[in-house]
């Protein structure tokens, strides 16, 4: 979510900048038009998760329309917490710096709010998260340090991951939920070990971690938003995987400093 403030909001500040010039436009003018040159970026790549397909200006609110990745997102679970949704996003808008602050202050000043729409990829159900003027209000003002922020957003992207566990990663394997233990950030994996042997896992270690390390493309810009809040946080990364029958235990660990390095 942070990566797509920043992108639509340095193309909204673009926007923004350039309406200075026109004087006798009323602050709903100026944010209409700056949302359509916003809208001319669209689609914008979220990476895995999905993407950013519109932007517009309803006549009272700016409403981002985003097509989701439903293998990473359950919108059915999602639409049954809207508050946990609600916090989750307002937690992404928190101690705002350069170009998103400027957006929220021109939304804002015209007494408008922020809608979400996320959409499935392959269902089309949609589900909205909506900010209000007030709500975005409370954003700015929130009396809060950066170190207490970084812990929130950590917290509410675990917390909006775990609202769509279980999630089926492959045949013998589901993400239970994900965890925040001390010093770690902790994925939760149930092995099914009439497919896999937890003793060739173990076995094999090393190899699977380099394995997940290929994977964490950081070109993805969730993936990366993640990563960097983990960091911020200081904090170890653990891919844990628990046997379903035999309760065994293998876990890959990248620690804090590695982390940082990805």
């Amino acid at each position: 979510m942070q990566n797509i403030l920043k992108t639509t909001g340095k193309v909204m500040l673009f926007a923004c900048l350039s309406l200075v010039l026109l004087t006798g436009c009323s602050q709903k003018s100026k944010l209409k038009i700056a949302i359509e040159v916003a809208n001319k970026q669209c689609p914008i790549s979220m990476g895995t998760a999905g993407e950013i397909s519109s932007i517009s200006f309803d006549g009272k609110d700016v409403v981002y329309n985003l097509t989701m990745n439903e293998d990473y997102l359950n919108l059915e679970t999602l639409e049954k917490n809207p508050e946990s949704m609600k916090s989750a996003v307002s937690a992404m808008f928190q101690n705002p710096k350069g170009e998103i602050k400027q957006m929220l202050d021109m939304v804002i000043g015209a007494k408008s709010g922020i809608k979400f729409i996320y959409k499935g990829d392959n269902t089309g159900k949609e589900v909205e998260c909506y900010l209000n003027t007030d709500d975005l209000k409370g954003i700015l003002n929130q009396d809060m340090s950066a170190e207490e922020s970084d812990q929130q957003k950590l917290e509410q992207l675990v917390n909006v991951t775990n609202i769509s566990c279980p999630l089926h990663v492959d045949e013998a394997t589901v993400l239970d939920k994900l965890t925040i233990e001390g010093d770690d950030v902790v994925y939760n994996y149930t092995i099914d070990e009439e497919g896999v042997d937890m003793a060739t896992l173990e076995s094999n270690k090393e190899q699977m971690k380099q394995s997940i390390k290929s994977s964490l493309n950081r070109n993805d810009p969730s993936l990366k938003t993640f990563l960097e809040t983990c960091a911020k946080n200081n904090k170890s990364l653990i891919y844990r995987y628990i046997g379903k029958t035999s309760g065994k235990k293998v876990e890959c660990v990248f620690t804090a400093s590695e982390v940082k390095r990805l």
